[in-house]
């Protein structure tokens, strides 16, 4: 299955990078990941059907790339954007005489800070507040779901996944993606949902969408949303 960095100049002149992903299958499509796009086209299309297709999807790319430009923070820095449970914030530091922890007030994630503050310290209070946030509502939204289906898994783990928003393997061990975090509740809910119903289905066939569907019926709008 060929798979290699390329690029087009869309109508507009302006140049699109994006992986180009060849394979057997039915149509194209594409997908957006950490602002990285790629288009999944089949044996046999042409360029005039690749360039096509993405001119027709300008407005999708602008928009999933101006989303991605918004998630975990990467350079701690005071007034960045970032986005925790679907909503942008924006990371305020706070001169204050006695320390409190961080906190998310009036669409800001407020962190104490004083004149020894350094860089490593702002790291290290946002790091830990967002990691906490995301073992918190991963672990309630993978209790919600498995209290739904009446499905346990072995073992849970939350932690960065590099090519998927979960994995559950044949031991019944289930990993799920720590970047989850920026999505909204609903999203965390159907990732968990979904490796969930893999305990019973360890495919993605029919049978497994109808269970998903049975606990998750807007399992597509919210596949659409993620997408990538």
């Amino acid at each position: 299955m060929p798979k290699y960095n390329t690029f087009i100049e869309d109508k507009n002149g302006e140049r699109i990078d994006f992986i180009l992903d060849v394979a057997k299958r039915s149509r194209l499509n594409m997908g957006m990941r950490d602002g990285t796009l790629t288009v999944r086209v089949p044996y046999g299309c042409s360029k005039q059907q690749l360039e096509s297709f993405i001119n027709n999807n300008l407005g999708w790319i602008k928009e999933q790339k101006d989303k991605a430009a918004v998630g975990l923070p990467k350079d701690f820095c005071h007034g960045e954007r970032l986005r925790l449970l679907g909503n942008e914030l924006t990371l305020t530091f706070v001169q204050a005489d006695k320390y409190f922890s961080p906190k998310i007030e009036d669409g800001k994630l407020l962190i104490a800070v004083n004149k020894t503050s350094d860089q490593t310290y702002v790291k290290e209070q946002t790091t830990k507040f967002i990691n906490d946030l995301t073992v918190a509502e991963i672990t309630k939204s993978m209790q919600k779901m498995s209290a739904s289906t009446g499905l346990v898994p072995e073992k849970v783990t939350i932690k960065p996944l590099t090519a998927s928003w979960g994995r559950c393997i044949s031991n019944r061990h289930i990993s799920i993606n720590s970047k989850l975090i920026v999505f909204r509740r609903e999203c965390i809910d159907y990732v968990c949902l979904h490796e969930l119903c893999h305990l019973v289905f360890m495919d993605h066939s029919k049978d497994f969408w109808a269970l998903v569907g049975k606990f998750c019926p807007d399992w597509r709008g919210i596949r659409e949303e993620m997408k990538g």
